[in-house]
């Protein structure tokens, strides 16, 4: 099965992008935001694009690491901040998590990125 991270609908395999948030579909569903706020939750990385966040959130997500992307956003603006602050968004990860985040986060960006 295949979830919308923003949503949290679940779809067949087959669906790439939920009908109506139309955001690319994820194998393992993020934590609910809501649940995340009883957990302290600590920035480890700056977002250059939505892309990135997602598959960071769903990188970090298959390795058991508890996540949450907060795109930086604001309605005022016409959607997110990116061209102001020179980022997409924040990765943000349970205290508990964050050792394990770092080191997964440096996984993925030498992986990916070639960083």
């Amino acid at each position: 099965m295949l979830f919308c991270p923003q949503c949290r609908k679940e779809y067949e395999v087959g669906n790439r992008l939920c009908p109506d948030c139309r955001v690319s579909l994820v194998r393992n569903l993020p934590p609910d935001p809501n649940q995340l706020a009883l957990f302290e939750m600590i920035e480890i990385y700056k977002i250059p694009d939505e892309i990135t966040g997602m598959a960071l959130s769903s990188f970090l997500a298959d390795a058991g690491v508890q996540v949450s992307v907060q795109p930086m956003e604001a309605s005022f603006y016409g959607g997110t901040l990116n061209t102001l602050l020179g980022y997409w968004g924040k990765l943000l990860v349970s205290a508990e998590h964050e050792t394990k985040a770092r080191k997964q986060l440096e996984i993925f960006l030498k992986e990916f990125h070639g960083k």
